[in-house]
């Protein structure tokens, strides 16, 4: 089939089964979901135009924080005021960035050196991830999750989900600096400290293409130390607001998107992201995650270096 916009012909069965694999690898391990879809219009589908590509990417990666932010919100495991700062913030980064690449990022010879880069980054973030000391860590987190998961429903069961006020996000604070409590436990921080971080992430994401939650984890989890039960709702406000951001700015400087083929990977899309936690079940993520930490490392090497080898040594990495 031809798909006149994306400038390719490609089989859409091979679109759906490519973003079904993106879906289940991004339902089950919840990182690099932006990577893996512009992995496939670079590279499996062969699409040369980098300004329909970037908004293209993030038009898929909105999928999973769409439907998981209200569930977020209900759940009261979300950070609203910061989620808000990141989004403002990332307002500002998406018009900028996307600005940026838009102008000077608009071939594939600039784009995709530097889309490579960050696949870099989010490979060494799944070797990092594998390591015992950070699985242990995540052991820790998991059970933590999973209690109060249980309390909720429980909650829920008796007809008492007021009661989750107790045990959910309560500010006592709002303003330039906020305080909050979350499971009985208190955490401050300053606005300006969300604000500046979803400027810089929004920056980057937009002018790749990418959704941005690679850099967003980290630093609420670890700049601003809020817990992991909070952590994504927050990220996926924020990536929801960045991503239509940039993706409206692409659009009214001049890039299209090839709806047909966004169709088609919107179907794969949610066909994995529904098999992801059903398989999950009887594949060990340490499995996965080391396939994909290979992949990805090698897909680096190719946008990074290729050309540099095939000219060295004349022959194609990827």
């Amino acid at each position: 089939m031809v798909f006149h916009i994306a400038g390719v012909t490609v089989n859409p069965i091979v679109v759906i089964i490519w973003m079904a694999f993106v879906g289940f690898v991004f339902s089950t391990i919840g990182a690099a979901g932006g990577i893996l879809a512009g992995v496939g219009h670079i590279t499996i589908f062969g699409m040369k135009k980098a300004n329909v590509i970037k908004p293209m990417n993030q038009i898929l990666t909105l999928v999973s924080p769409i439907i998981s932010t209200p569930l977020y919100l209900r759940e009261k495991r979300l950070v609203v005021p910061a989620a808000i700062s990141l989004g403002v913030g990332g307002i500002i980064g998406a018009l900028l960035g996307s600005w940026l690449s838009h102008t000077y990022l608009k071939d594939m010879a600039s784009y995709q050196p530097l889309f490579g880069v960050i696949t870099f980054v989010i490979a060494g973030r799944m070797w990092y991830e594998m390591t015992p000391k950070f699985r242990e860590k995540q052991q820790k987190v998991k059970k933590a999750t999973k209690a109060f998961e249980e309390k909720v429903k429980e909650l829920k069961a008796a007809g008492k989900m007021s009661e989750i006020k107790e045990i959910g996000v309560n500010f006592s604070e709002v303003g330039i600096k906020n305080t909050f409590t979350f499971a009985g436990e208190t955490f401050r921080y300053n606005t300006l400290a969300p604000f500046l971080a979803g400027v810089f992430v929004a920056i980057i994401s937009a002018a790749l293409g990418v959704g941005g939650g690679f850099l967003l984890v980290p630093f609420l989890s670890s700049a601003l130390g809020f817990p992991m039960f909070i952590v994504a709702g927050t990220s996926t406000m924020s990536i929801v607001i960045s991503s239509l951001t940039s993706i409206s700015n692409y659009l009214r400087m001049g890039s299209k998107l090839d709806l047909p083929m966004v169709g088609f990977e919107l179907i794969g899309i949610l066909i994995g992201s529904y098999l992801g936690p059903i398989l999950s079940k009887y594949i060990k993520g340490i499995y996965l995650k080391g396939f994909l930490a290979v992949v990805l490392t090698y897909i680096g090497i190719g946008y990074v270096f290729g050309p540099m080898i095939q000219h060295a040594f004349g022959f194609r990495i990827i």
